[in-house]
C-alpha cells in the first residue's frame, strides 16, 4: 500500500521541534530533514577561528616546549617543584597539540565526519587532559602553601613528585572514561539527507556534567583561592613580626611579588574558566528539541573552549617565566638562548633593583662579631661572600680575633636610615 506525504505539513511539524525521544521511536526516513542544511560553515568564518586557534595554539605549544626543554637539559632543576611545572607544561603542550583540532573540525561540519574512533576517542581524551592539568595545578598550588607556610616534612618530595604525578594521571583516565563508555556514533537517514553526530547516555552523563564542572572548574579555583590567601596572610604576618624589629624589608618584597603572582594566576583561572562553566550550565538547560541549539550557543561554545585552550598558553609565563631559576637557564640553555628570553624577563627585574639600590644608599649595616669561625671555614669563602656585599652603601665595623688571624663570623644587626 503506497503512503502519501505531505512534505509540507511534515517539514512544519518537524520545525516545531519535537523532541529527540519522539524521534527514536519514529522512521525519520519517510520525512525532510528539519534543520536547514549548510553542510560546511562560510569561509570566512573558518579562516577567523582557524587563525585565532594556531595563534593561541602555536604560541602555547612553542612556550611549553621551551619551559620542557630547559627542564631537560638543565639537571640542576630537577627539584620536586620544577618537576611539577614541568609535568604541567606536558599536559599543556599535549593539550593544544591535539584538542583544537578535533574542536574545529565539530565546529566546522554540519554532521559528525570523526565516526566511531573519533566519538569515543576524542571527549575522553580532551576530558583526561583537561582533568589532569587540574590536578597538575593543585599540585604546584599545595607545593607553594607547603614552602610557605607548612614544615620541610609537609613539602613533595623529589622521590615523591613522580609518584603523585602518576597518580593524578590514572585519577584523571578513570574519571574520563564515561566519554568512552557512554558515547556512540549514529547514523540517522532522512528523507533527502544522511545525519550522522555523536550521541550521548544524558541520564548519565547529565550527572557526569555536574561532576566534571566541578573538578575542571570550581575545585581548582577553591585550592588557588585558600592557598594563595593563606600565603599573603603567612608572608603579612612575618612582615609585621619582623617590621616591628625594625627588619622585614626583604618579607615586604616577597610579598608584594606573591601577591601579583597570586593575582595573575587567579584571574587567569577566573578569565578562562568561568565561561565554560555558563556553557555548561546553559547546555544542561537546553530543552530535549531537535531545533534548541541556535547561533549563540555555537558562539558560547567556541569561546568557552577557545578560553580553555588559551590557559593552557598563558600557564608557562606565569609558573615559568616567573620563575628566578627558568630565566636564569633561559639564556645558556641549546635550543633556547637565541631568543634571550632570560634578558627580556629581567628589564623590569633591573629597574626596579636600581630603584631599591638608589634610595639604599644613606643605609649603614653594622656587622658584630658572633663567634669565631671553625676549623672548616675556607678563606676563599668568606672573601667571596664579602664581594657580594656593595660597598658603596655598607660601612664595616669588624672585630678580629686577638688569638687568630682568621676573620670572624659577621652577622648583621640594625639598618639606620639617616
Amino acid at each position: 500500500m503506497d503512503i502519501e506525504i505531505d512534505y509540507e505539513e511534515a517539514e512544519s511539524r518537524f520545525l516545531s521541534n519535537w523532541s529527540g525521544d519522539y524521534l527514536d521511536d519514529l522512521d525519520t526516513s519517510q520525512y525532510p530533514f528539519p534543520n536547514v542544511l549548510w553542510h560546511v560553515k562560510p569561509a570566512e568564518e573558518m579562516a577567523i577561528k582557524s587563525s585565532m586557534m594556531i595563534l593561541v595554539g602555536v604560541s602555547g605549544i612553542f612556550l611549553n616546549c621551551v619551559i620542557l626543554t630547559i627542564l631537560i637539559r638543565n639537571k640542576w632543576l630537577w627539584s620536586p617543584s620544577n618537576c611539577l611545572i614541568g609535568n604541567m607544561a606536558l599536559i599543556d603542550f599535549l593539550l593544544l597539540f591535539f584538542c583544537p583540532w578535533f574542536m574545529l573540525v565539530r565546529d566546522f561540519f554540519q554532521n559528525y565526519v570523526l565516526k566511531t574512533f573519533g566519538c569515543r576517542f576524542e571527549g575522553f581524551l580532551q576530558a583526561s587532559l583537561l582533568l589532569a592539568s587540574v590536578g597538575a595545578v593543585m599540585l604546584v598550588s599545595y607545593d607553594r602553601l607547603a614552602a610557605a607556610v607548612l614544615t620541610a616534612e609537609a613539602r613533595i618530595t623529589k622521590d615523591a613528585a613522580p609518584k603523585v604525578i602518576v597518580i593524578t594521571w590514572i585519577v584523571s583516565s578513570a574519571l574520563a572514561l564515561p566519554w568512552t563508555i557512554k558515547r556512540k556514533y549514529v547514523e540517522r537517514q532522512w528523507l533527502n539527507y544522511l545525519e550522522t553526530f555523536c550521541a550521548e547516555d544524558v541520564q548519565l552523563l547529565g550527572i557526569y556534567w555536574h561532576l566534571l564542572l566541578t573538578m575542571l572548574v570550581w575545585v581548582p579555583l577553591g585550592i588557588m583561592i585558600i592557598t594563595y590567601g593563606v600565603i599573603m596572610w603567612r608572608l603579612q604576618w612575618s612582615a609585621r613580626a619582623l617590621s616591628s624589629r625594625g627588619g622585614g624589608r626583604s618579607v615586604t618584597r616577597a610579598k608584594g611579588k606573591a601577591m601579583r603572582i597570586a593575582a595573575l594566576v587567579l584571574i587567569a583561572a577566573v578569565v578562562c574558566r568561568i565561561p565554560y562553566t555558563a556553557l555548561l550550565y546553559w547546555r544542561n538547560n537546553l530543552p530535549p528539541k531537535i531545533n534548541s541549539v541556535d547561533g549563540s550557543f555555537s558562539i558560547m561554545w567556541f569561546a568557552a573552549n577557545y578560553l580553555m585552550y588559551l590557559n593552557c598558553t598563558i600557564n608557562p609565563l606565569i609558573y615559568g617565566f616567573t620563575n628566578l631559576r627558568f630565566r636564569k637557564a633561559m639564556d645558556r640553555t641549546p635550543g633556547v638562548a637565541c631568543f634571550k628570553f632570560g634578558s627580556w624577563c629581567c628589564v623590569c627585574t633591573f629597574f626596579k633593583r636600581r630603584n631599591f639600590m638608589a634610595g639604599d644608599k644613606n643605609t649603614e649595616k653594622i656587622f658584630v662579631i658572633e663567634n669565631s669561625p671553625g676549623p672548616n671555614k675556607k678563606l676563599s669563602r668568606v672573601v667571596k661572600n664579602i664581594l657580594h656585599i656593595n660597598k658603596d652603601s655598607i660601612e664595616f665595623s669588624i672585630k678580629i680575633d686577638e688569638m687568630t688571624t682568621k676573620p670572624t663570623k659577621l652577622t648583621p644587626l640594625k639598618n639606620e636610615q639617616f
